[in-house]
């Protein structure tokens, strides 16, 4: 894969024989997603990725 692909994405190489380096965007790698929190008591409750908009579990790790 190429250096100059954004990271937050998944990359797939769909090259043929002919025309080996062309890729498709995938899925996202969520690398940055923000905590949710509840208000007033502060209880973590989701994380959003602001790359692709995905609500993730609490629980979820990087």
């Amino acid at each position: 894969m190429s250096t100059e692909l954004d990271p937050r994405w998944e990359w797939i190489d769909v090259g043929t024989y002919g025309s080996p380096d062309q890729w498709i965007k995938g899925e996202c790698n969520h690398l940055a997603p923000e905590p949710v929190y509840t208000e007033p008591t502060g209880e973590l409750v989701a994380h959003l990725c602001p790359d692709c908009n995905t609500q993730l579990p609490a629980e979820w790790q990087p």
